[in-house]
């Protein structure tokens, strides 16, 4: 179910809800610039079951450009909520806007080059690994991050008789990659190192191939790391894409900018017939047979 911020270019499913935001003697929520607190929240005071019961499903939501404040709590308790879309007018969120939003794990993030926006304070409201794609407006450009989870444990420190607070896992130290509000993307690329020692690979593979394939801001000696952990990887990640529905732009780049022999695409070859994957299996075989000359063995499904 996907709910959208009425006003916005799509329609909101949900469109009869009796608590709509008017601001300015009755301007519509498209002119809105502030939400407020339990807006989308299923327990808000007045809800009807009907309208719990729709907000306690959903599972994508945008709000639309032109918000630029949501209060406390907003959406506390959408325990379903997968996606979040949101631009680069959104600059402030209020506090626990997402608490109980336990399978939050995509946010869309539509922003001007160089442009602030509320990303780090979102990201700072979740403890679960999220992933989060950028896109400029201007070119149509994007950059692919991934924040990891952490947990927060506290620990006596008895001699000293204090409390102190242990970070577990690299997500929190990823989440302190923004300055003023802008995502620092060399910060960023040097946690890596420190991701490969936390994180499995089913974090680490989108993480290295999110910034390779989309190397907004990229330096050399960073994207040389990423390359050297998917080359390294190359049966784990060709076999992590293979399982999504969005493969084929992973593999192609796999097959043209990794892959260094025939074997290798053999090893991929062999992946993608394991799975059935015969379409997959097709679009190596050709890249096979321009890339290295060679007819190649039939695969039986």
């Amino acid at each position: 179910m996907r709910l959208l911020w009425p006003g916005s270019a799509k329609s909101w499913q949900y469109s009869d809800m009796k608590d709509k935001y008017v601001v300015n003697e009755g301007k519509r929520d498209a002119e809105a610039s502030f939400l407020p607190a339990y807006y989308y929240s299923p327990w808000k005071e007045g809800r009807t079951k009907e309208e719990q019961e729709t907000l306690l499903h959903a599972e994508e939501m945008e709000i639309a450009d032109g918000v630029e404040e949501i209060g406390n709590y907003t959406f506390y308790g959408c325990g379903n909520l997968r996606t979040l879309s949101f631009t680069d007018s959104l600059k402030r969120i209020g506090g626990g806007s997402f608490t109980g939003c336990s399978a939050l794990r995509k946010l869309y993030v539509r922003m001007g080059e160089g442009a602030k926006s509320c990303l780090a304070d979102v990201v700072a409201e979740t403890f679960h690994e999220v992933f989060v794609t950028i896109t400029f407006r201007e070119t149509e450009h994007c950059a692919k991050l991934v924040f990891p989870e952490y947990y927060e444990e506290g620990v006596e420190n008895t001699p000293a008789r204090i409390l102190e607070t242990h970070f577990h896992g690299s997500g929190y130290r990823y989440r302190q990659c923004f300055t003023e509000k802008h995502v620092d993307y060399h910060r960023y690329d040097n946690l890596f190192e420190v991701a490969k020692v936390y994180e499995k690979p089913e974090i680490l593979i989108p993480m290295a191939m999110g910034r390779l394939m989309h190397p907004w801001e990229l330096g050399e000696a960073a994207k040389k790391e990423y390359a050297a952990y998917v080359e390294e990887h190359l049966a784990k990640t060709g076999d992590y894409f293979l399982g999504r529905k969005d493969w084929h732009s992973a593999l192609c780049y796999l097959a043209e900018q990794v892959v260094q022999s025939a074997e290798e695409m053999e090893l991929l070859l062999s992946l993608a017939s394991r799975r059935g994957q015969t379409e997959a299996v097709s679009v190596l075989m050709e890249m096979k047979r321009k890339r290295f000359g060679r007819a190649v063995k039939s695969f039986e499904f």
